[in-house]
């Protein structure tokens, strides 16, 4: 694909055509094989013309330009190829060319380039025709189509086939423009012949007649053209000769080029005439008939012309190239010269310009960057506290309009440098880019001004931002510090997570982890609240960014801890979980084992059955059977306590513990649910048992229960006969009662016998199963049932007696009742006698007749209620004097009734008239307040018709409430007849006629009661209208009055002159007058406001209307008269205001005026020379201080002594003195260094008088110590406050002169200063400095900060005055605004000139501030001035020590480095057999670590002492800077000669290891050399030198002492030494060497890693291979290495661990082949159980133990193959615990010589088939139990069977399997049962063998080890079983060396290194027993430890623990592999 570029020379292809498509080359191969060539196309060819019409040729496009020839096809468009060469570019190639999309549209087009498809190309033109296009070509490739700049004309074959005389005529055409290029035009660059300058000779035309047969005059015509055609190159040549000398350099005159460009041209016309000539004549001979010869002479000749025409051609345009290059370079001088002229004016004019407008900008810049500096120093004073005081409110406030007044300046400033900026754009060069860069510079310095003020802009915000942050982070710091502590304190707790914590501990961890919980929440929510705040803003970019550290970093410290406090949540839990499980697993083997023990006590109850006597005594066989119950009942409660135990720890255990720990605790208690389900089964058969003994027993007593009962039921029927006799009412009822009770006792005992009796019955019943005990119990029940029936009749009898007793009871106490009532009835019916006769009855004698009739019915009601309910159930004796009863209640209900209808009338009328006499009361009392109505009105009816006011509202108000209270009782009377006239009306006709007719009339009354209160409500209403007319006349005339009052008042205001009335007095008038006009003003509204109430209350009463309207036309006269007094007292009013307001406001502004001058007092020393009084002050202030600081220190004596000292002789100080002394103090003192001005104006400030030198007292003026007050306080007359006096109170800002120094009372610890007034020197005493809580009251007194509080305070005060004046004038302006005429808007006036007054002394008051800010910044920056002086010199004298001491410390270091390199020079410069020929290298290290260590601690002092010069801040540049630069080169030094000093020791003891090991190597050899001497082993050798007391160490002098009698070892002592502490002891200096470090160290092992041959002897040659050495086999070397010098060969002889063969084996080869490669002495660890067996062959013999996971092996022999035969397996259950599993009973093979594990034997084993007791004896009499026997026990015979004469039972001595215990048991009873019987499927175990759970032994777990004389019952088998061929090792176990094999199986056995790292953080602890053992220190994650010893089992807790030394730091001590809870502490590393 085509690239771009433009130009003469092509450009490469861009980039991004790269990417876009293959490679260049690619490309063009592809297009050549789209290229279509010449010899392929059979179409003519056509071509290209390509030309420019432009006449000035920048570009060279003159490489284009020319005629092109088509070549071939490009993808389906023809390709053309330039046929013109350039002069001077021949060997450039054009092509014109088409691409078309296949690379992308943006390369698709027709192209100029170096070649189709090329990568360098000129131009292109975007088009897709067949032919290029003829115009819109972009030169170059990416530029723009520039018209005419490149035009292709295409020709095609049919043009360029067309005769001459066409193409000429066409040529001499007009039309034709730009003219077509020939064919034969000739070739640019061709070299004409040389001519003259002659014009071009004009072309000869020769008229021949042309005859066909004239064959001379044809040849004369060919020889003419000839001639002509010569004579045209040659003038050709010529003519171009010329134009090249006339135009031969480019710098020659431009009329030389015009002169050869006109020659050229008037030769190219003659040309182009013998052109056309020649083309005629070749036409002519054409058309003439010429032969084929001459037309080809004559076509001949155009070529050449057309060579000449090409040559003219190209250098015709050569020449005006060459011209136009001429012409363009002279007008380019042309306008260069006025371009740098014009430049050079513009330049000055602009620099002019510039230097005028820079200085006011850098001016304006300048004062915005002082302005952004002062904001800055005071945002820098102002710190960052937790708490914003009101002295920093203030600070910042100032802060504030600081930074506004900065950036209105800046940009002010910004602005103008703005404007400035773009008017230099337009400035000439040099100018402009002066001006742009000084202007830019300006820019930049607002720029970082306007970012240094940007973060000042907020400053409030961001201080406060940045408190509140100080604050947030403090509180969580200490928050989150306090958690991380409460947490540590819990990991601490429960860092020893291998041992069980005790409850205390948890619990007390536990109560930690609440507030360590509840701090890490709050810090991690304030952190989170904290960082969120941050998102939304904070202290600026680097703020937030600091800030958010530091938060992310708290908060993964907290999430730290929060994951610590996690781990230790979970360590307490499963602390907690194994606590709770243990304590509940011990609870349930308690109960469980209770309930055990229980049925144990059931066995020896039950044992007096158990003897063999079958039938007990009665009395016996009870107590037994009690005694068994009770036992039953106990054990049923232990084992149901236990059930419900382990239920509900079962259910608890699934959701309290975890997944693993509910696990293992369901495991155990399955196992105790077992125990508890077996002892149940027991406890059935025991409870089984004693039921059938029980019946047996208890026969006898049911019977005695039964014939009891009868007795019983026979007492009871004698007791009860008196009750069934058939006189029973002559029977008493004291006599019934008496039977009664007898019966009832007699009835509970037969009861309780007959109860008793049947339940017993019925029990035994129950439980009988025989036949004949259940025909007993049957007749039995029969006669207990006759007994129930006895019983059955006796209870009737009982029962009618009782109810015949109560019969008679009752009828006795009804009768009592009725003949009471009768007697009532009887009186009451004597009272209602009279009714018969005409008398009526007293009203007394009819309420006792109504009382009477009540109290008798109701008691005849209940009597006749009771006595038919006892009728209901009376029997037949009682029923007679019941119904007489009830007959006698009915004759007196009669009665009542017959009295009731007597009487009832006259009790109507007695009633009616009682309501008629009760209603007449009320209405009486209605009407008697009716009567008081007349009192209450009784003022109004004296005949005065109208009352006083106050007297008539007090009638008005008595009135209304008579009215009321008439009313009251008006109601109550009404209520009260209605209801009893209602009443009334019920009774009959002659009772309520009558009555009724009175109560109309009582309610007649009470509605003429009524109509009299209605009028006097309206009279009254009426006397109301009338008081209030009354009242509103008063109201008008006190506002009369009030109003005349105030005409008198204003009277001398309107008739007087104001002048002569006095200012109090006019005050005095003016106020009174006001007083009185609001008065009467006051008085005129309450009587509008009362008439205006009024008027709704007169309305429709015309009367009171007119009066009314009466007042409120007086009220308006008086109104009218009030307005009038007011304007006439106005005028005079306002004069007198308007003079007391002026001067008032007057005083005021004197006032402000006098405010500015004490403010500009003040102001004077802050502005006087910028303060410069202050700094002297402060400067001797200073020396006081120093001075004062030097007597102390008793460096001067005294004051005194110190004037004496620096004035002599002399008595005074003059002040060269005065500077000599200071220049000495400076020398002696750092602090106390003043520059010579300094020193002079102190001096001047000293010298009070003067005169030139200072006096004694003028120098004691130096130690004036002055305090100002910062609390109120009191100055007091003496020291003690609690007796001193007060003299004078101080307030704030007072200033002290100190007369003595402060002294502390010690008892009240108060500091108390003597001083006296500065402005009152009369005045002094003690005044306190500080109080006994803290609290400061003064402060040193510091004259600038002084002075500049001062002016503030003042500042403020008066500038509080000046906005209070003109606040005050300006209110009263406004007030007076609606004034316009009159005295009032004259003040106004004069107001407002004192507002200018005021305005103008504010304006004063802010110039004065704006001095003395800008004097306080002078004087910050002279005293930052004198301080950066003072700290320069300083820094100086500091560098000079720093710098000074760097070099003392650094000279003796590098001299101890040396010495310590030449100590270990030895070690480290040898190599080889000279460092193991070093005798010594125990002590060159030793010295070595000795000096190394001696040059460490220097080198940590000196690191220290240089680290104490280092500077905090890090100064760039300065004094310090060079000492800083010191000291880090210094601390480099250091720390590098530390470091060389680590790296030479290293070596050292690199090359002491090697010695060591060439020392192990040489020991080795000969003492494997001496071992073969002795025809031993090593290992027998240690055992050998250990003797039998230790056999599992040595000790390390008698090693030694071996070492030193082997002569060959030839070792020095330290060489010894060294070897026992690199391999043997390892430098513990224990005294002993264990047998693993030993055979570690002596022992060596080579690995096979090519396989080799192994031989008899050492010569290779001797005898055959014993066999061949396969690779990753292990030997133990026994002798050698040793070299065979014939061979060239190294040899060792070893012994294989696979099969023990001894014999010789070559290392390597005699070619550098390697066979065998050394490794360390072969481990192995288990990773799970594995058993060690004794034997190489396994057939199911018990191991000699299992090993443990982790436990460790040493190698000894193997691995071996071992093809192990079939064995018997036998499945069987263990009688003596019921244990079930498989056992190899033997080996299949015959020639197995253990013979089988178990043997059946006869009469061996007893099996129990009844519960039976064992006993200590035969006798069965005598004997006592020892325990019971379970039915299926088995026993094993010892003695017997034996048969008892006495007892007749046979017994038999055995010992059971179950417990172990011996006694006699019996084989059957007196009564033929039998009790045990041998067993025939029992097998006696005759040798230890393993019982496992599966039938396949090798992944079998053990259930346990069966033991000689167990019996076993066979349940399966035998049964084959068959093996696959295992690898077998034998070890020795390193916890405790006992030997044995194991098997290798996957995954259990892996290859160990004596190297563990630490996996979780455990403790280092001082014994191997972990109970009790001290803690060496605590062992962190990933720390690594070497194995000294172990693995070892702690048997106490079942932990293998190892003894190790810490890589870290060396501390040796034993740790655990894995805690009692899987917790895996140690890791092994893997083998290196």
């Amino acid at each position: 694909m085509p690239s771009a570029g433009g130009g003469v020379k092509p450009s490469a292809r861009p980039a991004t055509t790269q990417r876009a498509s293959a490679p260049a080359g690619l490309r063009a191969q592809a297009a050549k094989r789209e290229q279509v060539g010449p010899s392929a196309a059979s179409k003519p060819r056509s071509r290209l013309r390509v030309y420019t019409k432009t006449e000035e040729d920048e570009i060279g496009i003159q490489t284009l330009v020319g005629d092109y020839t088509e070549m071939g096809v490009n993808h389906g468009r023809p390709f053309y190829e330039k046929v013109s060469k350039l002069p001077g570019h021949e060997e450039v190639e054009v092509f014109v060319y088409y691409w078309d999309t296949r690379d992308g549209p943006e390369f698709s087009g027709w192209w100029f380039g170096d070649k189709v498809g090329g990568s360098q190309v000129w131009s292109r033109a975007m088009a897709s025709g067949k032919e290029p296009p003829e115009e819109g070509w972009r030169v170059p490739w990416d530029g723009e189509a520039i018209p005419g700049l490149l035009l292709v004309e295409v020709q095609s074959a049919a043009e360029l086939a067309q005769p001459v005389s066409s193409t000429a005529q066409a040529a001499q055409s007009p039309k034709a423009a730009p003219p077509k290029a020939s064919p034969s035009a000739p070739r640019p660059g061709a070299s004409p012949a040389p001519q003259s300058r002659q014009p071009p000779v004009p072309a000869r035309r020769i008229e021949v007649k042309v005859d066909p047969a004239d064959l001379a005059l044809r040849e004369e015509r060919v020889r003419i053209a000839t001639e002509r055609v010569e004579a045209a190159e040659g003038e050709t040549g010529q003519v171009v000769n010329n134009a090249k000398e006339m135009s031969g350099p480019e710098e020659a005159d431009e009329s030389n080029f015009a002169e050869a460009e006109s020659a050229l041209k008037s030769h190219q016309e003659a040309l182009m005439e013998e052109q056309k000539l020649l083309a005629k004549d070749l036409s002519e001979a054409r058309s003439s008939g010429f032969d084929q010869s001459s037309i080809a002479e004559l076509t001949r000749l155009q070529p050449r012309l057309r060579t000449l025409q090409q040559t003219l051609a190209s250098e015709l345009q050569r020449v005006q190239t060459t011209l136009v290059k001429v012409r363009q370079r002279a007008a380019m001088e042309r306008k260069k010269a006025e371009a740098e002229e014009q430049a050079i004016e513009a330049e000055q004019r602009d620099a002019r310009s510039f230097q005028t407008a820079l200085p006011e900008a850098m001016e304006l810049v300048t004062t915005a960057e002082d302005a952004v500096e002062t904001v800055a120093i005071l945002a820098a004073a102002v710190a960052v506290e937790d708490e914003i005081s009101e002295v920093e409110r203030q600070a910042i406030q100032d802060i504030e309009k600081a930074a506004i007044k900065a950036s209105q300046e800046l940009n002010e400033a910004r602005r103008i440098v703005g404007n400035r900026l773009v008017d230099s754009k337009r400035f000439a060069p040099e100018a402009k880019k002066v001006a742009l860069q000084e202007y830019q510079g300006l820019q930049d310095r607002l720029s970082e001004a306007t970012t240094r003020l940007g973060p000042l802009k907020g400053f409030r915000k961001e201080f406060e931002l940045k408190a509140a942050a100080r604050k947030a982070m403090l509180e969580i710091t200490q928050k989150l510090s306090s958690a991380e502590l409460e947490v540590e304190k819990a990991h601490i707790m429960t860092s020893s997570v291998d041992q069980q914590m005790e409850k205390d501990d948890i619990a007390s961890t536990t109560e930690l982890l609440g507030p360590a919980q509840a701090g890490l929440a709050e810090s991690l929510q304030l952190i989170d609240r904290r960082m969120r705040s941050l998102s939304g803003g904070g202290d600026g970019p680097e703020g937030v960014t600091t800030q958010r550290k530091e938060l992310e970093g708290l908060q993964e410290r907290a999430k730290d801890a929060q994951k610590k406090l996690e781990g230790i949540r979970a360590a307490l839990k499963r602390q907690e979980e194994c606590l709770d499980a243990d304590r509940l697993l011990a609870q349930a083997h308690e109960k469980i084992e209770q309930a055990e023990e229980a049925f144990v006590a059931t066995t020896e109850a039950e044992m007096p059955f158990l003897k063999g006597l079958e039938v007990l005594p009665r009395d016996e066989g009870m107590a037994a059977v009690a005694q068994c119950e009770a036992a039953t009942a106990k054990c049923e409660s232990a084992l149901q306590t236990a059930r419900s135990f382990l239920k509900q720890v079962s259910s608890d255990a699934k959701t309290r513990f975890s997944k693993e720990a509910a696990k293992r605790f369901a495991e155990e208690l399955s196992g105790l649910r077992s125990r508890g389900e077996e002892t149940e089964k027991k406890l059935i058969a025991f409870k089984r048992e004693t039921a059938q003994r029980k019946t047996k027993a208890m026969l006898q007593e049911v019977t005695e229960l039964v014939a009891e009962a009868a007795n019983q039921a026979q007492t009871l029927a004698e007791v009860v006969k008196l009750l069934n006799t058939d006189n029973l009412e002559e029977v008493t009822a004291e006599s019934l009662k008496a039977a009664i009770e007898q019966s009832a006792a007699a009835e509970k005992d037969a009861s309780a016998a007959f109860n008793t009796a049947k339940t017993q019955l019925a029990a035994k019943q129950k439980e009988a199963k025989d036949s004949s005990l259940m025909s007993e119990l049957t007749k039995l029940q029969q006669k207990l049932s006759t007994v129930n029936q006895d019983l059955q009749k006796c209870r009737r009898i009982a029962k009618n007696g009782e109810l015949m007793i109560k019969g008679k009871e009752v009828l006795t106490k009804e009768e009592e009742k009725v003949a009471k009532v009768e007697s009532v009835i009887d009186e009451m019916d004597a009272l209602a006698a009279p009714i018969g006769g005409e008398e009526e009855i007293k009203e007394e004698a009819m309420k006792k007749i109504d009382a009477a009739v009540k109290s008798a019915s109701l008691a005849l009601a209940e009597t006749s209620r009771t006595c038919d309910m006892a009728m209901a159930g009376a029997q037949t004796f009682l029923r007679g004097p019941l119904g007489k009863l009830l007959a006698r209640l009915k004759k007196g209900k009669e009665k009542i009734e017959r009295v009731k209808a007597a009487t009832r009338a006259q009790m109507e009328k007695a009633q009616a008239e009682a309501n008629i006499k009760e209603s007449e009361k009320h209405v009486e009392a209605a009407e008697e307040m009716l009567n008081k109505l007349g009192e209450a009105e009784l003022p109004f009816l004296k005949g005065i018709e109208v009352l006083p006011l106050k007297e008539s509202w007090a009638a008005i108000k008595d009135c209304e409430a008579a009215a009321k209270k008439v009313q009251e009782a008006l109601d109550q009377s009404k209520s009260f007849v209605a209801a009893k006239n209602l009443e009334v009306q019920k009774f009959a006709e002659a009772a309520s006629k009558p009555a009724v007719e009175r109560m109309s009339a009582l309610a007649e009354r009470n509605n003429a009661v009524a109509q009299k209160l209605t009028q006097f409500r309206q009279d009254t209403e009426q006397r109301k209208r009338v008081s209030h007319l009354q009242q509103a006349g008063d109201l008008l005339k006190e506002a009369e009055l009030e109003v005349e009052k105030s005409r008198e008042v204003a009277a001398p205001l309107a008739s007087e002159d104001l002048s002569t009335i006095t200012a109090e007095l006019a005050t005095e008038i003016c106020e009174k007058l006001a007083s009185i006009e609001k008065a009467a003003q006051k008085k005129m509204q309450e009587t509008i406001s009362f008439i205006a109430e009024r008027r709704k209350d007169m309305k429709g009463h015309a009367a009171q209307e007119e009066e009314l309207q009466k007042i409120e036309d007086r009220l308006k006269k008086v109104k009218s008269q009030l307005s009038e007094s007011k304007k006439a007292a106005s005028q005079q009013e306002q004069r007198f205001v308007a003079r007391k307001l002026l001067a008032e406001a007057g005083d005021l502004v004197t006032e402000v005026e006098e405010e500015v001058k004490k403010v500009s007092a003040v102001a004077a020393p802050l502005i006087d020379r910028n303060g410069m009084t202050f700094l002297v002050q402060a400067g001797v202030q200073k020396l006081a201080a120093g001075l004062q600081e030097l007597i102390t220190k008793g460096e001067v004596e005294s004051r005194d002594a110190l004037f004496s000292k620096v004035c002599g002789e002399a008595g005074s100080l003059t002040q060269a003195a005065f500077k000599a002394f200071l220049s000495g103090l400076e020398d002696a003192h750092e602090d106390l260094s003043f520059s010579e001005a300094q020193q002079e104006e102190m001096f001047k400030r000293l010298d009070v008088d003067s005169s030139g030198d200072l006096s004694k007292a003028e120098f004691e003026g130096i130690f004036t110590e002055r305090f100002v007050c910062i609390q109120k306080i009191t100055m007091t007359d003496g020291l003690d406050i609690s007796s001193a006096k007060s003299v004078i109170k101080l307030d704030v800002d007072t200033l002290l002169e100190a007369t003595g120094p402060s002294r502390t009372d010690e008892a009240s610890q108060i500091t108390r200063l003597p001083c006296r007034l500065v402005e009152d020197t009369t005045k002094s005493g003690w005044v306190t400095m500080k109080g006994n809580a803290g609290k400061v009251f003064l402060k040193q007194f510091t004259p600038h900060n002084s002075g500049w509080t001062a002016f503030q305070r003042q500042l403020s005060t008066s500038t509080r005055v000046s906005s209070k004046t003109s606040s005050f004038l300006g209110f009263k302006c406004k007030e007076l605004e609606g004034c316009l005429t009159g005295p009032l808007a004259e003040a106004k006036g004069n107001m407002k000139g004192f507002l200018a007054r005021v305005a103008a002394s504010s304006k004063q008051l802010e110039e004065l501030n704006k001095k003395v800010a800008q004097s306080v910044k002078e004087y910050g920056r002279l005293e930052e001035e004198e301080k950066r002086a003072r700290q320069e010199a300083q820094e100086r004298k500091a560098a000079e020590v720093i710098i000074k001491d760097v070099e003392g410390q650094l000279q003796p270091l590098e001299s101890e480095f040396e010495r310590l390199s030449e100590a270990l020079k030895p070690l480290t410069t040898t190599n080889g057999s000279e460092l193991e020929a070093l005798a010594a290298p125990v002590s060159l290290i030793r010295d070595g670590e000795r000096q190394s260590s001696e040059l460490n601690d220097k080198l940590a002092a000196a690191r220290t002492k240089l680290e104490t010069h280092q500077v905090a801040k890090k100064p760039s540049r300065g004094h310090l800077a060079d000492a800083r630069l010191a000291v880090t080169k210094a601390i480099a030094k250091v720390d590098t000669l530390k470091l060389q000093s680590a790296s030479l020791l290293e070596a050292a003891r690199g090359a002491a290891s090697k010695a060591a090991l060439a020392a192990l190597g040489r020991a080795q050899r000969v003492l494997r050399d001496a071992v073969k001497a002795k025809e031993t082993t090593l290992e027998a050798w240690f055992q050998e030198l250990a003797g039998e007391a230790s056999s599992e160490s040595i000790s390390s002098e008698a090693f030694r002492k071996q070492l030193s009698e082997l002569p060959e070892l030839n070792l020095s002592s330290e060489q010894v030494a060294l070897l026992f502490s690199k391999y043997l002891d390892k430098g513990e200096g224990i005294g002993n060497i264990s047998r693993g470090s030993f055979m570690r160290a002596m022992q060596q092992f080579y690995i096979c890693v090519r396989s080799i041959a192994i031989t008899h002897e050492f010569v290779i040659g001797k005898g055959k291979p014993q066999r061949m050495l396969a690779e990753d086999e292990v030997v133990e070397v026994l002798e050698g290495p040793q070299g065979d010098e014939k061979l060239g060969v190294m040899r060792v002889r070893a012994r294989m661990l696979s099969d023990g063969l001894v014999g010789w084996i070559s290392v390597s080869g005699n070619q550098g082949t390697v066979f065998l490669k050394e490794k360390t002495k072969p481990y192995l660890c288990c990773t799970a159980e594995l058993p060690l067996e004794k034997d190489f062959k396994s057939v199911g013999d018990a191991p000699l133990r299992v090993l443990k996971a982790e436990e460790v092996i040493e190698v000894l022999e193997g691995p071996r193959k071992d093809c192990m035969e079939p064995v018997m397996r036998v499945k069987c259950k263990a009688t003596s615990d019921g244990a079930v599993g498989w056992f190899t009973m033997s080996s299949s093979s015959s020639s197995s010589s253990s013979g089988p594990a178990a043997e059946q034997k006869e009469n061996k084993f007893f099996n129990c088939t009844a519960a039976i007791a064992m006993t200590d004896n035969q006798n069965i009499k005598q004997c006592k139990v020892m325990r019971k026997l379970e039915v299926g026990e088995v026993v094993r015979v010892l003695e017997g069977p034996v048969t008892d004469t006495d007892s007749g039972v046979t017994r038999i001595r055995a010992k059971s399997t179950k417990g172990g215990v011996e006694g006699w048991v019996t084989v059957k009873g007196n009564a033929g049962t039998t009790y045990v019987e041998e067993a025939t499927k029992l097998y006696t175990v005759v040798r230890e063998v393993s019982l496992q759970k599966e039938f396949a032994s090798e992944a079998s777990e053990v259930v346990r080890t069966l033991v000689p004389d167990e019996a076993v019952e066979i349940l399966e088998g035998p049964k084959k079983e068959t093996f696959e061929a295992v690898t077998r090792i034998k070890g020795r176990a390193l916890a405790d060396d006992v030997v044995g094999w194991v098997s290798k199986k996957e995954r259990k056995l892996k290859a160990w290194v004596p190297e563990y790292r630490c996996g979780k953080e455990t403790v280092i602890q001082n014994t191997l027993c972990t109970r009790g053992a001290g803690m060496v220190r605590r062992l962190d994650e990933g720390e690594l430890i070497e194995t000294l010893e172990g693995p070892k089992e702690d048997t106490e807790v079942g932990l293998l623990r190892i003894r190790g030394r810490a890589e870290k730091d060396g501390a040796v001590g034993w740790i655990s592999v894995r805690g009692n809870q899987g917790t895996q502490f140690l890791v092994q590393r893997q083998g290196k």
